[in-house]
């Protein structure tokens, strides 16, 4: 990682960006307010994908100065960690709708009988997983060059506050504190992959899934 400069001035745009991420996740909350059905449905999946096209060039951009992923071919590793993903994730789907009938993610979601909120999941689960991804990223560098420890998973733990505690505003204790805690979990491929970023996308989409 690029350490030229004061610390302040280094780790202020990471911070930033970590900040309109944020921000961009959240207005989910306000689109839902919106009493039309069809455009409460359609906005935010469209600002997502907008606001992710603009952090894929920013990122590619800052992944110069400030290391924020590796983008490299799949390898023998990666392929471990897939292993490990995909069969822990349906150890946990299957526990689950064994002991509570609750069924994955992808069924509840994906498989539904309303074709227009079907697609919009199709668009809504991915970009969310993957504005996760950017916040991750931004939130590890900021904390490393700021305390100058990198060992620390900084990434995981702005999921846990910034991503999974607002869950108990907008949808209850329970809800906020499964899902706060889950952002260890999603946050696992990223650092197991040593920030691939193709790898730990992939990882997470299939762990948010089942």
């Amino acid at each position: 990682m690029d350490r030229k400069g004061s610390a302040p001035q280094e780790y202020m745009r990471p911070l930033a960006m970590v900040l309109v991420i944020w921000a961009l996740i959240q207005f989910d909350s306000a689109a839902g307010l919106i009493p039309n059905q069809i455009a409460a449905l359609s906005i935010t999946p469209a600002v997502w994908g907008i606001g992710a096209g603009l952090l894929s060039v920013r990122a590619k951009r800052d992944n110069r100065a400030y290391s924020l992923y590796r983008h490299s071919p799949f390898s023998g590793r990666d392929g471990l960690l897939l292993f490990f993903v995909i069969t822990g994730g349906l150890t946990v789907a299957f526990s689950n709708y064994l002991y509570a009938g609750l069924r994955p993610l992808f069924v509840r979601e994906l498989l539904t009988e309303y074709p227009l909120y079907t697609i919009r999941n199709i668009l809504y689960y991915p970009l969310e997983v993957l504005l996760m991804l950017y916040l991750l990223m931004y939130s590890q560098a900021a904390g490393a060059i700021f305390t100058k420890k990198e060992s620390i998973p900084w990434g995981a733990l702005a999921l846990f506050l910034l991503w999974g505690l607002p869950h108990i505003l907008w949808h209850g204790l329970p809800d906020g504190i499964v899902s706060a805690l889950r952002a260890f979990l999603y946050s696992i491929p990223f650092y197991s992959s040593s920030k691939n970023i193709g790898t730990s996308y992939i990882c997470m989409v299939i762990l948010w899934f089942l």
